[in-house]
């Protein structure tokens, strides 16, 4: 696994993170827009675009943290039309203009997945909804 790595924008403006302790492999970040994810990146370069896999261990989105019980792979894509965030396992798709945009989507659409899917009686999913709604359940240790 390689170094930790994130990039923070606030509004248009792009900038540093002020110093902050965090385990050694692991980078916490929030963002004014009220998401924050703590994540171990590891870079698999491609040719063409930029692509990346970070693994989330939490998400947090309007003031509801999840926590994991093992990293959640996404695999990050920048190309001439933007970024993607993308969990094939989780059925889980975002897209932003920047990396900021595309990751605050992603835990939003987290926490709709989340709410919509996994807090659902079985009775009222499709067959593979259920499959989702197993592995999310799997996925989440707490909700805080």
């Amino acid at each position: 696994m390689g170094q930790p790595d994130t990039a923070v924008g606030r509004g248009t403006a792009t900038g540093t993170l002020p110093p902050m302790f965090v385990p050694a492999g692991r980078v916490s970040e929030t963002i004014q827009a009220g998401f924050s994810a703590t994540v171990d990146v590891a870079v698999l370069p491609t040719s063409g675009c930029t692509d990346e896999t970070v693994f989330f261990t939490e998400i947090t989105w309007e003031g509801r943290t999840f926590v994991f019980n093992h990293p959640l792979p996404v695999r990050v894509t920048q190309d001439e039309d933007g970024w993607t965030f993308e969990s094939d396992e989780y059925r889980l798709m975002s897209y932003g203009d920047t990396r900021v945009e595309a990751e605050s989507d992603f835990c939003f659409m987290f926490a709709e997945c989340w709410d919509e899917i996994a807090c659902e009686d079985d009775e009222r999913l499709a067959l593979g909804a259920v499959k989702q709604k197993r592995a999310l359940l799997a996925l989440v240790k707490t909700q805080e």
